[in-house]
């Protein structure tokens, strides 16, 4: 099982509202996009798509900073059985 199979798991079996949930799985899709910017940012190698890289990684990093604000602003807090740190090591 794959941890976003689990973290949609915990995500479900949780007591979070569906408006929580949403976010929850914004969040965690807006760090997956994170994690591809990097690798792609990492990965290129024509001078003329760094700007490109650069850009795409500082919109997923804003988005991803953004959903986590807006997670605080609600009060929601993850615990340390749903926190998706702890689940990437399953």
């Amino acid at each position: 099982m794959n941890k976003k199979t689990i973290a949609s798991l915990l995500i479900r079996k949780s007591k979070y509202t569906s408006e929580q949930k949403k976010l929850l799985n914004s969040i965690e899709k807006a760090r997956e996009d994170l994690e591809v910017a990097r690798e792609y940012f990492n990965s290129v190698d024509d001078p003329r798509l760094i700007d490109y890289a650069i850009y795409r990684e500082e919109a997923a990093k804003a988005r991803y900073m953004f959903l986590l604000n807006e997670a605080k602003k609600n009060g929601l807090k993850a615990t340390e059985k749903d926190s998706l740190k702890e689940l990437s090591a399953v």
